[in-house]
């Protein structure tokens, strides 16, 4: 017979020679149809990618181009009529449209729309409003009083006759200013109120020949009166009006002028906040959302404003260079000036013949507009993107930097706006990017065969394993069981014949070897029975006769009967019954041959120790027969095989004891028919204690089997 190993090794090279190669052919076309099929799929992305931006780049320019239609209408219609409104209109209905322009013929630029904080320095023109000679006369004698002679009440009258002169609102206010500040000289603090009030209620948006804005002038005035009479809560609602009518554009201020009074008001608002003790939060808050709003108003203030004084040579140049075009809708372009990017459109039909109309676009919306497409037709689980500048900054991006590799770069049509957007493959798992391929069919596949076949290989070592450790045991046990024949028949021959030849010359011989007969025949009759009762067993044939059993009595008449006939080798059974033992149900012989087992199993092994103890006792609802020895023991790798048919332990010790291997298969298949367990503890070297446990009647089983 072939070795176990050589066996092992045939059929597993008959595998991978009929099985494993060819899987493995298929598992490699497997994967280079996914590999074929990542590349298709990264192809698909890349073109539905380019089909995306273009699609964006065409929405943009459509939507730009219904913002320039928009304007041209409002243009054409406000050269008839009030511009700014109109021009207003359009602006908040087109959130695209961050300012209208116009470039006049003379080169100049002008915001007509423009919600402008305040005006570059010089471009207000000075009003010049003249004195009557009589009125001039009273207003330059009143100034000599006030200032040189101090002379209040003379300087009061000099300049109420000077504002009763005149009907011009500048001259009025200048007088009426000039009344004021006699009035706070001299201590009038109700009377200078009065003259506030007037200022800021008729003479609100007035500019003096000097260029002072009266209501600017008078609301700074009043909050500085209210502070030197000790209101200080009345001087900081003023300062605080004053700083929010600034904020709000309420006049047309210069640069200058508007830093100058901006500078007064928050100084004024910081000197009370700090020198008063009271819970002033509320004003705290709006000064902070006045300053928060200031901050963006000028920003844009001073954007446009730097466009209105560079761009004109540029938009110009575009101009010429656009000569020969014929467009509904003008050039669009990027300008750059002073670190600023303006995109800017210019449109051609407009009707005005004096100048030419654009606008300028908003960024930020341009960008929101772009962001929001960019969303709704890509999947953020599949692509990124990146919005950027021309200078390579970032200017809209989702919520977690884009990870992947770029696929592609895509512009906006002619350039415009002057922005790149990068598309981002998002990184996947290898594993992810595998099974999702629609490819990954064969992948399964391939899987599910190797899947199979591996467990069908194990399956059939496992399965030719155990069939040939089983042959193996057979064989042994057929030698085994042979060789036990043939011993006990050998002897029982030999003294048949010398009995038969009255060759025994004493009767004490001859009935010594009448006991060797009776033993060594009833060492064949148990080995025969231990045969056939496993075979019955196994085969489901056994029959038991289940009964109320006392245990004790079983094990006491075994142990005695065992005693008696192995009483001449040398052999001592202890035996220790626990008292008022429960009975059990059992079938008597069944359990007193496994029983004997157990004691020819002890006997076999004892060596020299030949002490075996027998205990009956209960525990936990259960009655346990445990049979002691000292002998050779049971290795700790062997322990959970010892009751396998066939099975003898592979020491030297254990292999040179004669036995079939059978007796304690046969011992658990007994115990386990009666629902009960078997169990061994040992140690090598010091002997081993082999436990039977069975189920304890109680009256509820009693009458069930009365009732069965």
């Amino acid at each position: 017979m072939e070795s176990l190993l050589h066996k092992r090794r045939k059929i597993l090279w008959l595998f991978l020679l009929g099985v494993g190669i060819p899987s493995l052919a298929l598992g490699y076309l497997a994967f280079r149809g996914i590999r074929n099929e990542l590349a298709s799929l990264e192809q698909r992305r890349l073109e539905e990618h380019r089909a995306v931006s273009r699609l964006i780049s065409d929405a943009l320019a459509q939507e730009i181009t219904m913002a320039e239609r928009a304007v041209a209408r409002a243009v054409a219609a406000a050269l008839d009529s009030d511009p700014g409104n109109l021009l207003g209109d359009v602006k908040r209905e087109q959130p695209l449209v961050a300012e209208i322009v116009r470039l006049e013929s003379g080169g100049a630029i002008q915001l007509p729309a423009a919600d402008l904080l305040y005006r570059a320095d010089g471009s207000l023109a000075l009003s010049a409003r003249s004195w009557p000679q009589t009125a001039a006369a009273d207003f330059r004698t009143a100034r000599q009083r006030e200032t040189r002679e101090r002379q209040y009440s003379a300087a009061l009258s000099g300049y109420r006759r000077a504002f009763a002169a005149v009907s011009e609102p500048a001259l009025q206010g200048e007088a009426l200013l000039a009344i004021f500040r006699v009035q706070r000289k001299a201590r009038q603090w109700e009377a200078a109120l009065t003259s506030c009030e007037t200022l800021t209620s008729e003479y609100d948006q007035v500019r003096t020949n000097a260029g002072q804005t009266l209501g600017a002038v008078a609301r700074l005035a009043r909050g500085s009166l209210l502070l030197a009479t000790g209101d200080s809560l009345g001087a900081l609602g003023a300062f605080v009006g004053l700083y929010e009518a600034l904020v709000h554009g309420k006049w047309q201020l210069e640069r200058g002028e508007y830093d100058f009074y901006v500078r007064q008001a928050r100084e004024s608002i910081r000197s009370v906040l700090s020198s008063t003790h009271d819970s002033l939060e509320a004003y705290q808050r709006a000064v902070g959302a006045l300053e928060t709003e200031e901050r963006a108003r000028r920003l844009r203030t001073d954007r446009l404003l730097l466009f209105q004084e560079t761009a004109a040579v540029d938009m110009s140049a575009r101009l010429v260079n656009n000569a020969g075009r014929a467009t509904s809708t003008g050039t669009r372009f990027a300008l750059e000036t002073a670190g600023e990017t303006y995109m800017v459109s210019l449109l051609d039909e407009t009707g005005d013949d004096a100048g030419v109309w654009g606008m300028l676009l908003d960024a930020d919306a341009l960008a929101g507009f772009l962001r929001g497409m960019l969303e709704d037709r890509l999947d953020p689980a599949v692509t990124d993107w990146l919005l950027k500048g021309r200078d390579g900054r970032t200017l809209v991006e989702r919520d977690d930097p884009p990870a992947g590799p770029v696929t592609i770069n895509a512009t906006f049509a002619n350039n415009f706006p002057p922005w790149l957007i990068e598309f981002y493959e998002q990184p996947q798992s290898p594993y992810k990017r595998l099974f999702a391929s629609s490819q990954s069919i064969y992948l399964y596949m391939f899987l599910l065969i190797a899947t199979i076949l591996a467990f069908g290989l194990v399956l059939m070592v496992r399965a030719v394993s155990h069939e040939l450790e089983l042959a193996r045991l057979k064989s042994d046990f057929v030698s085994t069981v042979s060789h036990e024949f043939k011993s006990p028949l050998t002897s029982i021959r030999h003294l048949a014949e010398m009995l038969q030849a009255g060759s025994v010359p004493s009767e004490d011989r001859r009935r010594r070897y009448y006991d060797v007969l009776v033993e060594q025949s009833s060492r064949l009759s148990s080995l025969v029975t231990n045969i056939l009762d496993l075979a019955r067993i196994e085969e489901g044939k056994k029959e038991f006769r289940f009964e109320a059993l006392d245990i004790g009595d079983v094990v006491r008449e075994l142990a005695t009967t065992t005693q008696q006939r192995v009483g001449h080798e040398g052999f001592s059974i202890g035996v220790h019954v626990e008292e008022s033992l429960p009975a059990v149900r059992a079938d008597r012989d069944a359990i007193s041959q496994a029983v004997v087992n157990l004691l020819d199993n002890a006997m076999q092994y004892s060596r020299d120790a030949k002490e075996i103890n027998v205990s009956v006792f209960a525990s936990d609802g259960r009655v346990i027969v445990a049979v002691e020895d000292h002998g050779v023991g049971i290795p700790g790798n062997e322990i959970d095989k010892v009751f396998d048919r066939f099975y003898r332990g592979g020491d030297a010790l254990t292999r040179a004891v004669k036995g079939s291997g059978l007796g304690l298969a046969l011992v658990k298949e007994i115990v386990e028919a009666h629902h009960g367990t078997v169990h061994v503890k040992s140690e090598s070297g010091r002997g081993s204690t082999f436990s039977i446990r069975l189920p304890a009647m109680t009256e509820r089983n009693d009458v069930a089997d009365t009732d069965h």
